[in-house]
């Protein structure tokens, strides 16, 4: 008799077991949990894996250091070439968006056209010796980053912020500023050697007249660098009075650089 319920115990042990280990019946369909790589993905996930590059920051998050020229896209999805400085300030990503010679400063696209016009030059071949992006990019780089900055003579000096200019787009939009030596915020300048920090400059940007820039012989605001300038000193755009003890005017072959960036 005791084997006899222990026979019976076993069979209805087992097939509980079996039962259980069946998929579960919702009326007549049948209900499978996913497991891993069996789950369907969200629509989005292949996007996010493949998102393209709208500025030399999406290279940079990706790993990329080396310094150069590379695709972006517009927000359109146009893609176009781009110069990246990826190096000179650790944690940053630099693109491009206008360079000039000084023998070249005569050009409108440098000495009037702000930066809310449409002045392109050589836009599909980054150079620093006569270049400009076409608005619409240069507002869709704008829209990925967070900051701006001018530099000197980059090819040659890279960044050691002497004759250098930063700051960002939530203190002072320099795409839609329009004024005659108003007082704007910068996290750092440097104008032959002299420095402010987190202090304001004196800026000029006039309507197919000047181009965005600095009078340094001008006082006003917190930072006043007239030891040194000559008479309406131009600096980082109309250049039109330059000094030869500003690098980005030094000689013909000086060159000033716009750029648009952020950190990571």
């Amino acid at each position: 008799m005791k084997i006899l319920l222990s026979v019976l115990l076993f069979v209805v042990v087992t097939l509980t077991s079996v039962s259980s280990a069946r998929p579960k019946k919702e009326g007549k369909k049948l209900f499978v949990r996913c497991q891993g790589d069996s789950c369907p993905k969200p629509k989005n996930a292949h996007h996010q894996q493949y998102r393209l590059p709208t500025s030399c920051l999406d290279y940079l998050r990706k790993g990329v250091s080396k310094c150069g020229v590379y695709k972006i896209y517009d927000n359109a999805g146009n893609s176009f070439p781009v110069y990246c400085d990826m190096k000179t300030e650790p944690g940053n990503a630099w693109t491009l968006v206008e360079s000039w010679s000084n023998k070249n400063r005569a050009f409108s696209q440098f000495k009037s056209a702000v930066f809310s016009t449409n002045a392109p030059v050589n836009e599909n071949a980054p150079n620093f010796n006569i270049y400009r992006q076409t608005l619409s990019r240069i507002q869709s780089i704008k829209s990925h980053s967070t900051h701006w900055r001018a530099t000197c003579s980059y090819p040659t000096h890279g960044v050691d912020y002497r004759d250098y200019v930063r700051g960002n787009f939530k203190d002072f939009d320099i795409m839609t500023y329009l004024g005659a030596g108003v007082c704007k915020k910068v996290e750092y300048i440097n104008i032959r050697g002299h420095i402010g920090i987190h202090t304001t400059a004196r800026w000029w940007q006039l309507l197919n007249t000047d181009s965005l820039h600095i009078d340094s012989s001008h006082t006003g605001c917190g930072f006043v660098p007239v030891a040194g300038s000559v008479s309406s000193e131009d600096n980082f755009g109309y250049p039109d009075v330059i000094n030869p003890n500003f690098r980005c005017t030094a000689n013909d072959k000086s060159t000033t650089q716009w750029w648009f960036g952020g950190h990571l």
